[in-house]
């Protein structure tokens, strides 16, 4: 196979990605609205990630507080993927160094990291909420990424400072000929 084909696959892969998440953030947000203005026992009775309706009925204001915690590391996922896609869109092979594909680079190490710390406020959160007592189910698997997540940033970053090095060396290389 060639590199072309393989970044039209990774492409194809990373649009699922998008409208998965997508599809799972919306979810989240159904879910919020309707355990906060209609009825947390009915929460039971939907397709959820996660099931919060004991929190719902117990203690809305902490119910919403995790839930939009939630939403956000979701939502900024989301956006990581579309930032992808555009990657997919942009580069190209001939000339890969251009300001473009330099930016949307350095965007996606910056959606990374702050996927990974909202992932540790969340989890800690989360974790005092259990400390208090209250019953958060399968929350571990829901916010425990937050550690890959920044450790992706740090090498997208490299990534993305090898880029600009390279957008430099290239604009010199530009200059004497």
């Amino acid at each position: 196979m060639s590199t072309k084909q393989i970044l039209s696959i990774l492409n194809v892969l990373a649009w699922i990605a998008f409208i998965g998440l997508c599809i799972k953030t919306g979810t989240l947000m159904f879910n919020l609205i309707f355990g906060l203005f209609m009825s947390p026992d009915g929460l039971k009775d939907f397709y959820l990630i996660i099931n919060l309706s004991d929190l719902a009925k117990s203690n809305p204001t902490e119910y919403l507080s995790l839930m939009s915690l939630l939403i956000f590391v979701s939502g900024l996922q989301a956006y990581l993927f579309f930032l992808t896609t555009r990657l997919f869109e942009k580069i190209n092979l001939e000339n890969p160094f251009t300001e473009v594909v330099s930016r949307l680079i350095l965007r996606i190490s910056y959606t990374a990291f702050e996927i990974g710390i909202l992932s540790i406020i969340t989890q800690n959160y989360a974790e005092r909420l259990l400390k208090k007592g209250l019953f958060l189910p399968d929350i571990n698997e829901f916010v425990n990424s937050s550690a890959e997540f920044i450790f992706l940033a740090g090498i997208i970053y490299i990534i993305a400072q090898i880029f600009k090095r390279g957008i430099e060396l290239q604009n010199e290389n530009d200059l004497t000929i």
